[in-house]
């Protein structure tokens, strides 16, 4: 790297500062934009998140551009010419005249830049350490002078800091504080996909397209913002011991494609139910009959009741819709989707 722009020292603090900042990520954004006008005198700028699943961008934040430009760059020919530049992957940020495909063949730049003036740009992709892509960030100046060699690279050092500041998991990742003793977790997406969540690992059973990311989602139907159930765990142990399945709605504020955290925490107190029993509140839990619990389970009617009369004990429920209701609001049963048929 070249010669330091002026103010590079505070510049960079500034940032650091932001991205460690306990305020909404819109109030970040803006801050970025008014450090960044010290490092670049743009005239419009974007800040957007990628939305993987529907090959689109989310935009943050913007400055100065019209209202069809703005349509444009949350439009599929835009996430295209993000590809075709490059800004797709980790690397060094690209002003329109060091780019691989020049202005003048671009849609974005013919139709939306050029004609409000702007004479130069500069992106930025946006990575996290892991290598997953956050977003992109734009510029755009009246003056062809402007990003300088200095500014560009300088933006480069800075980029990765950004990234963390706006990374849309990073606010989703605090749900996993209200689970304590959380070991692990996800973030499950709107198609069943699921991402990695800072700050907790990932487990063998949060796997995409596991039963449990299943069971999940169904609490999700209800429209409550958090729900818990058990479920076994035959990752560690043989004899499939329980663990606790915490599902907590991602906030109205989250981009789209995010649905909820899913974290994984040891089962708690269990009352002293059984597998069997546990099994059953689930089903109580569905409205189910002895009968039809019976028929489910293979086991006779008669053993059904034995087994809610044990559950209303032990929860110290006067009734089985009681039971339900405390194994519910405790968490402390096993979702129909997870029970295993002993046929």
């Amino acid at each position: 790297m070249g010669e330091l722009p002026p103010y590079a020292a505070e510049i960079a603090a500034q940032v650091e500062r932001l991205a460690s900042a306990p305020a909404g990520v819109e109030e970040r954004v803006a801050e970025i934009f008014a450090v960044l006008r010290r490092l670049v005198p743009y005239e419009a700028g974007v800040l957007q998140v990628l939305n993987p699943e529907r090959l689109r961008f989310e935009t943050l934040g913007a400055v100065g551009y019209g209202e069809a430009t703005m349509a444009h760059l949350l439009g599929p020919r835009h996430y295209e010419e993000v590809e075709l530049l490059g800004l797709d992957r980790d690397g060094e940020p690209i002003r329109g005249r060091d780019a691989p495909i020049p202005p003048s063949e671009m849609y974005s730049w013919t139709e939306h830049f050029a004609p409000a003036g702007f004479r130069e740009g500069i992106g930025v992709a946006l990575f996290n350490p892991d290598g997953r892509q956050v977003g992109i960030m734009a510029l755009h100046t009246g003056s062809p002078e402007h990003p300088t060699d200095a500014a560009r690279d300088f933006l480069g050092l800075l980029a990765p800091v950004i990234a963390e500041a706006v990374d849309p998991l990073r606010s989703v990742a605090t749900l996993s504080t209200v689970v304590s003793d959380a070991v692990a977790g996800v973030v499950l997406t709107r198609s069943g996909g699921v991402l990695p969540l800072p700050g907790l690992p990932e487990h063998p059973i949060l796997r995409s397209g596991a039963p449990v990311l299943g069971a999940a989602a169904e609490r999700l139907v209800d429209g409550e913002p958090y729900g818990a159930f058990l479920c076994r765990d035959d990752s560690h142990t043989p004899d499939g011991r329980y663990v606790r399945i915490s599902v907590l709605t991602c906030p109205v504020q989250s981009p789209a494609h995010l649905r909820a955290v899913v974290l994984v925490s040891p089962p708690g107190d269990l009352h002293g139910l059984t597998r069997r029993e546990l099994e059953i509140l689930g089903l109580l839990i569905d409205g189910w009959s002895n009968q039809r619990i019976a028929n489910l389970l293979v086991i006779a009617p008669r053993t059904v009741a034995a087994h809610v009369e044990h559950i209303l004990a032990k929860l110290a429920a006067p009734s089985r819709t009681l039971a339900a209701v405390r194994a519910l609001r405790l968490g402390l049963y096993v979702p129909r989707s997870l029970i295993r048929s002993r046929r």
